[in-house]
């Protein structure tokens, strides 16, 4: 006990352990009435005497094993070629090809994720030969096991050049951030960079502590995802009469721009996994991929019985290299980097970003379609949406799922016109500017809007008054020695909030605010078409920030209880998820955040309603076996906001190191690409509501489009909304002398007064 109490007063300094690390005290981030003590990371080390009792691990047995588990690893070919003759692969239009695409990897993600599979193959090698034997527990064996290092391995080198490396003075001292988030930090130049894991907050519940995913505490297996789906939610029709679905899409839009998780494909043939039959039978043994990790569908599923379906689609997550490259648990990768930095509009790397661009004028590429200025529409459209055959439409960006749904491909088709048009600006200000300046310049001043209105409004709108300090009185500049990277909780389960906000009905406005046709949600997953007809960006944006958003609760409209992404359950397979990157129970991460520990169900009803508490006791063995998005979903609501403490708790700690880690962040000063004074108070003045006045042909529109239109949120005319005066950003060398400026001036001032008269 003694260990443990000191263990977590060394974090709370601050101090890390590896790659796991509680990255700050989470209680100096949540307010709360009393002081909680600071919380533990739960380094599950085996004591002194049980080390004594284990052999030494050489540098060969690490080796040896390596070797075996590249062999096993070989042998996966066999079983792929059979699988791809066989025809079990994701059918065009089916659920199994949605996941496919939700998490598509790429391909230097694809190789990171082999070599980590056959460490992690290797470290499994390891726990059984070396622990198991010797009465070790998996948790305690596998925390030994990542003091092993692949520094003496042919994967030691690939680690490093991941992991550890050093960027030259001028990539550190440019003013424009990388596209993968390197060299951000001077001395971690790895930090916040993609195709890196995600960080830990509490030790990993894998059931033999490397990768196997989580079971009950009794070692049973938990109840199936779908059935706890199916006990707790409804679907009634509980529109939100402050909200709109605009602050939903938005927050798809941040957590975009934060977290992708690629989903495994096999190791040989590179082919997408399908872990369920065409008919939603179970596949037999023979055609089952080591990476499935289906779903089990009760046979009383009230929507499915019907059907015959006892098998909902799911593949495991993809994998990298641990942040401290060594053996140990497995550790799932964000392919996007992990800034608040437009990746998902610019590409996460050089090769993406450049296949997104113009060859002149600092532009990115766009469509035409019915006079209407969309996203490139992509060359590939059955491998990016659920579309039929190649003249389907879809469309290309720096994130595949923009395509995911008509609300989201409007809102990524918005920043593509914004950055075009301050390049456009900024092109007639400063002539001689290349189109390479002006491409970073009009990226640098995009994101510092997207940075601002997500500080600024979006965080308002949906947890009220709880965050008003991380905007202003939080920020303390930049911290060298703060990690952005994203935590896992944060990437899996934090932003599940979204889909209960979503409504099934997809409402296309007129300029005079009227329905004039809406399309069911189901129909629409990676199917944006709709967005090219005739004035649809503009009917699609006008609905989605005048359409009431649902409320947050564990109501969800039948497109994301049976229909998403064409018949899967968004619950189940969040839950499913967070099982499979053996994400420890609800209860152990609520009492880092401060609540007290809950031992019985009884003791969770000081944040959950007893009605759920007493469902919850149906469906689980034990309080400690609730999964994470499931107690964080049935939370009551913080006062003014929609989100439960322990949402809050990990979106406000994610949030404080996603600024004060990023040197880059828009409001930094000193640093090499700080804004000027005039540069930070013109983007200080950038709003959503002034996004649509300028790129999608908006007359009026409400000041806080997050909200519904009342009388304290009134429609204003774009004259009255703030807009980014770009001349800040005139090159000194631009400007015209004092003789030329006062002439101007005079013309002006003449002109004017010639008019009213």
């Amino acid at each position: 006990m003694m260990k443990m109490v000191l263990l977590g007063v060394v974090l709370w300094a601050g101090v890390t352990f590896g790659s796991h690390v509680a990255p700050y005290p989470l209680n100096l981030l949540v307010t709360t009435d009393t002081m909680h003590p600071p919380p533990m990371y739960d380094f599950p080390f085996p004591s002194p005497e049980k080390l004594k009792r284990l052999p030494t691990v050489t540098a060969s047995l690490k080796n040896r094993s390596l070797d075996i588990s590249r062999l096993s690893v070989a042998l996966l070919e066999r079983l792929e070629t059979n699988l791809q003759s066989a025809g079990i692969t994701p059918k065009t239009g089916s659920p199994a090809q949605g996941l496919a695409i939700l998490g598509s990897p790429s391909t230097d993600a694809m190789h990171y994720e082999q070599s980590s599979m056959i460490i992690t193959k290797a470290s499994q090698n390891l726990v059984h030969n070396r622990c198991e034997r010797y009465g070790l527990a998996n948790d305690e064996c596998a925390s030994y096991i990542s003091t092993l290092r692949l520094r003496e391995s042919e994967y030691g080198g690939e680690c490093a050049g991941l992991e550890r490396f050093t960027c030259p003075t001028q990539m550190i001292s440019s003013r424009y951030r990388t596209f993968d988030g390197s060299c951000n930090n001077p001395v971690r130049s790895s930090w916040g960079q993609a195709l890196t894991g995600y960080k830990r907050l509490l030790h990993p519940r894998y059931a033999d502590g490397i990768e196997q995913p989580r079971r009950a505490v009794s070692q049973k297996s938990l109840p199936s995802a779908r059935m706890v789906s199916v006990k707790l939610t409804d679907n009634l029709d509980k529109p939100d009469d402050e909200k709109t679905i605009a602050l939903a899409v938005w927050s798809q839009f941040v957590y975009n721009d934060l977290a992708h998780t690629p989903v495994r494909k096999t190791v040989h043939t590179k082919q997408s996994i399908r872990c369920c039959d065409n008919s939603g039978f179970n596949l037999i043994p023979r055609y089952i991929h080591p990476s499935c990790m289906p779903i089990s569908v009760p046979d009383n599923d009230p929507f499915f019985k019907d059907k015959s379906v006892s098998c909902m689609e799911y593949t495991r997550s993809a994998t990298t290299y641990r942040g401290d490259c060594t053996f140990g648990a497995s550790e799932q990768m964000n392919q996007a980097s992990h800034f608040l930095d437009g990746s998902h509009i610019y590409g996460t790397n050089g090769r993406d970003a450049a296949a997104l661009r113009e060859n002149a004028g600092g532009l990115l590429k766009t469509s035409k379609i019915n006079e209407e200025e969309l996203l490139p529409l992509a060359p590939n459209p059955t491998e990016k949406c659920l579309v039929e055959n190649a003249s389907g439409v879809c469309f290309n960006a720096g994130d595949v799922r923009a395509n995911i749904h008509p609300w989201m491909t409007s809102l990524q088709s918005l920043w593509v016109r914004e950055h075009n048009r301050i390049a456009r600006s900024l092109a007639t200000l400063n002539p001689a500017w290349n189109s390479d300046k002006l491409y970073h310049e009009a990226r640098r001043i995009v994101v510092a809007e997207l940075q601002h209105i997500t500080y600024k409004h979006w965080i308002a709108a949906l947890t009220g008054k709880i965050f008003d300090e991380l905007h202003e009185g939080y920020d303390t500049g930049y911290n060298s020695d703060v990690d952005p990277t994203i935590t896992n909780p944060f990437a899996t389960t934090v932003f599940h909030f979204v889909n209960s906000l979503l409504d099934q009905d997809l409402e296309l406005l007129d300029e005079n605010n009227k329905v004039v046709s809406t399309s069911r949600l189901m129909n629409n997953y990676f199917k944006p078409e709709i967005v090219t007809q005739k004035g649809g960006l503009q009917k699609i944006l006008r609905g989605m920030i005048n359409q009431n958003s649902q409320r947050m609760d564990f109501n969800y409209d039948d497109d994301l209880r049976h229909h998403w992404l064409g018949g899967l359950d968004v619950l189940a397979i969040d839950i499913q998820r967070g099982r499979d990157h053996g994400l420890p129970g609800y209860t152990q991460y609520r009492t880092v955040c401060g609540l007290t520990p809950a031992t019985t169900f009884e003791q969770l009803s000081d944040v959950i309603q007893q009605e759920t508490v007493d469902k919850l006791s149906q469906l689980y063995e034990n309080p400690a076996d609730i999964d994470l998005v499931v107690g964080m979903m049935a939370e009551r609501a913080l006062p003014s906001s929609q989100l439960g403490p322990t949402a809050t708790c990990f979106l406000k700690e994610q949030l404080w190191r996603t600024r004060a880690g990023d040197r880059h962040f828009y409001t930094h000063a000193d640093e090499s690409g700080s804004f000027t004074k005039r540069q930070l108070s013109e983007i200080k003045r950038a709003s959503l509501s002034r996004l649509l006045c300028d790129n999608a042909g908006f007359t009026k529109v409400q000041r806080d489009v997050f909200q519904t239109p009342s009388e304290s949120n009134p429609s204003l005319s774009c004259d009255e909304i703030k807009k980014v005066n770009l001349e800040a950003w005139r090159d000194p060398s631009q400007k015209p002398d004092i003789l030329t400026r006062t002439t101007k001036w005079i013309k002006t001032k003449v002109g004017t007064t010639s008019t009213t008269k």
